[in-house]
């Protein structure tokens, strides 16, 4: 006799009843940053590195204390509106504004904070200051098995060879990258432009990212469905009306890959 599907199943069927039937799925889209990469060791601590190498000692309790008022660069209105990252120069700019935030209230020589922002930026487009999350690798070798594979970012032009430095590029048949694009997150054109280049239909693709206006939103205006990952377990899977996940293992099981 089939066991009765417990009631966290039951919730999740309702936010997305594709699930019924994962066997369905072909396709799968995922975000990039901090979904399958991450800083390493962290943001603040690579940005650190960078200021000892310029000869500038900043603790990073200083570094952490700054991080909210840098973090609106990236977080702010034109992030939400995507205008900031369908431009590489607009990005390298607002990078560029996020790394002087950080760096400037201890690098008061102007001239040498800009070189030492210019480092920040040369070393951020590094493979090795990226790392993939231990399950990223298990995870897509299994998933590239069954499914097409692809990714779909707002990133500048050298993510290409952060994949490549790292051999994640040989998981992804769609590689679409909002520098390139010239369009962004939540742009439903950018996710429209994955489904057609990955000869995908929404009904039967699923999009795995981390934030929920650019990602999860901007998944559904084309009809894929989405599933939100919460890598550092902050969000309360409750409150979110899509499937929510930690790894990519959770994701096998949504999936349910041998």
């Amino acid at each position: 006799m089939n066991a009765e599907p417990s009631s966290e199943h039951q919730r999740l069927l309702g936010l997305a009843p594709w699930l019924a039937h994962p066997q369905s799925i072909r396709t799968i889209f995922f975000d990039v940053g901090f979904t399958l990469l991450r800083p390493h060791p962290s943001l603040i601590e690579v940005v650190q590195g960078v200021a000892a190498r310029a000869g500038f000692t900043i603790p990073l309790e200083d570094l952490r204390a700054r991080y909210p008022v840098a973090s609106q660069t990236i977080t702010g209105s034109h992030h939400i509106t995507g205008a900031t990252w369908a431009d590489n120069a607009t990005i390298t700019a607002t990078w560029r504004t996020y790394f002087t935030a950080l760096l400037a209230p201890s690098i008061p020589d102007v001239e040498r904070l800009d070189d030492c922002v210019t480092d920040a930026l040369v070393e951020f487009d590094r493979h090795v200051t990226w790392q993939p999350y231990p399950d990223v690798l298990p995870a897509l070798a299994r998933l590239q098995a069954h499914y097409t594979l692809g990714i779909i970012s707002d990133w500048g032009i050298g993510l290409g060879q952060i994949l490549r430095g790292h051999d994640l590029h040989q998981f992804f048949t769609v590689q679409i990258v909002s520098a390139t694009s010239r369009r962004a997150k939540p742009d439903p054109a950018l996710f429209a432009e994955a489904l057609r280049r990955g000869d995908a239909l929404g009904d039967y693709t699923v999009y795995v990212g981390d934030t929920y206006v650019q990602d999860i939103l901007g998944a559904r205006s084309v009809g894929i469905h989405p599933i939100l990952i919460d890598r550092r377990a902050r969000l309360d899977p409750q409150a979110v009306d899509c499937p929510v996940i930690h790894t990519l293992d959770d994701l096998l099981r949504l999936l349910e890959v041998e």
